[in-house]
């Protein structure tokens, strides 16, 4: 599934690093990849590449500015949670941040995306049954900080 989404961000991304920036930070939602995660990041001019390591999940993804003044920025976010109790789910999310001291500063990170969820077909605990979830539409709350 990631193959083609990867190598897409790869396309994106420069390559020289020279003036590049290294970010980290902690958050909750998908962008994180789950309940709670990190996420690392290279910043390069108004845009930033991510991958996200999450519990029960991982991501990746990019952000860019949208606005003069570098509160607002929007992009996109790939992802895999790990199922315990019932299949993995891939998911796939447009998203918008706003940066509460600016999108080149450390401080808080309040975002929202939409966007489709796929759950893999499974068989509950202590069950004979198999369940067959389908694609559905989502969205997303994130709250995160960067160090």
């Amino acid at each position: 599934m990631f193959k083609k989404p990867l190598l897409l961000l790869l396309s994106y991304l420069p390559l020289s690093v020279s003036g590049a920036e290294f970010e980290f930070s902690l958050g909750a939602g998908f962008q994180y990849s789950g309940v709670i995660g990190t996420q690392f990041s290279v910043k390069h001019q108004e845009s930033k590449y991510f991958i996200s390591v999450g519990l029960p999940g991982y991501s990746l993804g990019m952000q860019t500015i949208v606005s003069d003044n570098e509160y607002h920025s929007a992009g996109f976010s790939l992802g895999e949670v790990q199922g315990i109790f019932d299949g993995d789910s891939r998911y796939g999310f447009i998203t918008y941040n706003y940066h509460v001291d600016g999108f080149k500063n450390k401080g808080w990170v309040l975002g929202a995306g939409v966007g489709v969820f796929d759950e893999e077909p499974y068989t509950p605990l202590f069950s004979d049954e198999r369940i067959d979830p389908s694609k559905k539409a989502t969205v997303t709350l994130d709250i995160g900080y960067k160090f």
